[in-house]
């Protein structure tokens, strides 16, 4: 491993949301008032034609968050083992599709726990969804250096791949 090349490597870029407009009501009732970040993450179901997933967390022990704190001090969990939900051909044949949210914590030891469906698809998109997010595994956020547990939720989109034909 080259050492030059972690020295330079980036955090992921961290963005703020602005306001509560861009949360879905489920994600209302997680966050709350509490300040949250969005970034995205460039996982393509590898079974859909489906983009970018949509990472949102938070803080999950307010009382250690103060007023005025900024994203310098938080850094955004980064995914070190990631996960393809499964995406059956069927279900695609059958044009079953839309965006499930899954809610998570990503724990301090980089594990997530506590995984649930906030917004349905399809029962069986969602448990692959979930069971997805349940092998993952993050190098943890941190707030000021010190690994902290924070509450994420996951927007996992499920796209038929639509084949061309050529005849």
């Amino acid at each position: 491993m080259n050492p030059r090349l972690l020295a330079n490597a980036r955090p992921p870029r961290i963005l703020q949301a602005e306001g509560e407009t861009k949360l879905s009501q489920e994600e209302r009732t997680v966050f709350g008032g509490r300040k949250f970040y969005s970034l995205s993450l460039n996982m393509p179901n590898l079974n859909s034609a489906g983009g970018s997933w949509i990472i949102r967390f938070a803080a999950l022990n307010t009382e250690a968050v103060h007023p005025g704190d900024s994203a310098a001090n938080l850094s955004a969990p980064t995914a070190t083992r990631k996960v393809d939900p499964a995406y059956p051909l069927e279900l695609m044949r059958q044009n079953v599709s839309g965006t499930v949210i899954v809610y998570g914590v990503i724990h301090a030891d980089g594990t997530v726990g506590g995984v649930r469906v906030l917004r349905s698809v399809d029962e069986r998109l969602d448990r692959f969804a979930s069971d997805a997010i349940k092998k993952w595994h993050f190098q943890p956020a941190t707030r000021d250096g010190v690994p902290v547990d924070v509450e994420a939720t996951f927007w996992i989109p499920f796209k038929p791949v639509r084949v061309d034909s050529n005849f």
